[in-house]
């Protein structure tokens, strides 16, 4: 009688335990399953706006290569013609002298064309939009590059605009001590610094489309949030 009641003792624990395992793995399995459903669900529902948020951000960065690219191409005749203007302010400077007479400017017809050609280029204002744009849609840590990218391609078009706007101009080395009419009190511009500057804002239009293009074909960890584990019953 004790080993047939020890033995459905034993049993019935048996078939209690393998009923608790079962009911755990069945509950584990339900979990699992309830947290691919919703992975699965919120892809459906985040893949198009992701798609949507992609194809709004390449048509902002495109924009900003096309503005950036039309500007630098309307001012490669502008850099060339304030190289020769200051080239050419720097020779007056060094002939006046070398013949020791008093300073005086290049003659009007001198450098009236070359004036024209470098004033015929207007300010990258554009350029300042359309990096607020970039701005705009790449804010975020994983959009940085880009941001500093196109705020690099605006600061060498500023730079550009502001040397264009000085060639052909000397600077009075001492004000105060020397008379302006001394030709050594003079220093001339540096014929190389539009050109030098045109083609640094090249490259940096160069950078900013490899970084972008770098954002664009990367996969962004943070569009995707985790799903949070079911609830403990």
């Amino acid at each position: 009688m004790d080993g047939e009641m020890t033995a459905a003792l034993i049993g019935g624990a048996s078939g209690l335990a393998g009923a608790l395992v079962g009911g755990v793995a069945a509950l584990s399995a339900a979990r699992m399953a309830m947290k691919a459903a919703s992975e699965t669900a919120l892809t459906a529902y985040l893949g198009p706006l992701d798609t949507a948020r992609r194809t709004a951000q390449r048509e902002v960065f495109a924009q900003f290569l096309t503005v950036s690219q039309e500007w630098t191409r309307q001012a490669d005749p502008a850099a060339k013609a304030a190289e020769r203007w200051d080239r050419a302010v720097q020779e007056h400077v060094d002939r006046l002298k070398d013949e020791e007479c008093a300073y005086v400017d290049l003659p009007d017809a001198t450098t009236r064309w070359l004036q024209q050609q470098v004033s015929a280029l207007g300010q990258p204002h554009r350029i300042a939009e359309a990096a607020q744009h970039v701005l705009l849609e790449a804010a975020g840590v994983a959009g940085t590059d880009v941001v500093r990218a196109a705020q690099k391609v605006q600061q060498h078009a500023v730079r550009l605009k502001d040397f264009l706007n000085d060639a052909g101009r000397t600077h009075l080395i001492d004000p105060d001590e020397t008379s302006p009419d001394d030709p050594s009190n003079h220093r001339p511009p540096n014929p190389s610094r539009s050109p030098n500057e045109h083609v640094a804002l090249k490259n940096a239009i160069d950078a900013f489309a490899q970084r972008a293009a770098e954002y664009l074909n990367r996969r962004d960890p943070g569009v995707v949030p985790t799903v949070p584990p079911a609830p403990e019953r």
